[in-house]
């Protein structure tokens, strides 16, 4: 009897310091589990056609905000259904980005861009302008996703770009807004964390 109760209070005694460290990790400080790299696939379309991979590495603040920094490859592809006339953009950028999760499977997210652009311009498939630009982005959307802090995360988001620079992969020739569909695969660092 006496080994049973002693291997009773052993057992609580150790599962309470357990707890206490498990509290202590969430309470605040760096914590390897919740910085995540992976790669968000990005599409377009309207007149044309947009497609792009956006590398990412960030970190998962709180249960409910992620933010890091984000590069982006984005090719575009746009024709004119009058003439015989095409326009390409070839965009590389990054810049930070912040997704909100105010519910478990849903996100309001955002990311600035700053891109540097090479665009072609064709008639009757003659090259007639080649030219390089820049242009900021700021795009900003709503999402789908499964996030576990510490193992994975994947998402869906649609998003389109709020600033108004003609130059921006994400509009087309006119001005007009493209929106950008966005599916994103994500891998936590560290140690796994079943808890979040």
């Amino acid at each position: 009897m006496r080994k049973l109760i002693l291997s009773a209070l052993l057992f609580v005694a150790a599962s309470t310091f357990l707890l206490a460290q498990d509290e202590e990790e969430e309470k605040g400080g760096w914590k390897s589990n919740h910085l995540f790299i992976g790669s968000g696939i990005n599409l377009g379309f309207s007149n044309g056609f947009i497609i792009g991979l956006n590398p990412e590495v960030g970190y998962s603040i709180s249960k409910i905000l992620d933010a890091g920094i984000a590069f982006n490859f984005t090719y575009v592809t746009q024709r004119s259904q009058q003439s015989n006339y095409s326009l390409r953009y070839t965009a590389i950028g990054g810049g930070p980005f912040v997704r909100l999760w105010p519910a478990r499977m849903f996100f309001v997210g955002a990311q600035f861009e700053y891109n540097s652009i090479g665009i072609s311009e064709k008639l009757n498939n003659v090259v007639t302008k080649l030219e390089s630009a820049t242009a900021p982005s700021l795009l900003l959307g709503l999402g789908y996703g499964n996030r576990m802090i510490g193992q994975s995360q994947f998402y869906t988001s649609i998003m389109i770009d709020a600033m108004n620079d003609p130059d921006s992969p994400y509009r087309d020739q006119f001005g007009r807004v493209l929106p950008v569909f966005r599916t994103g695969f994500i891998f936590y660092l560290g140690r796994k964390n079943r808890d979040n």
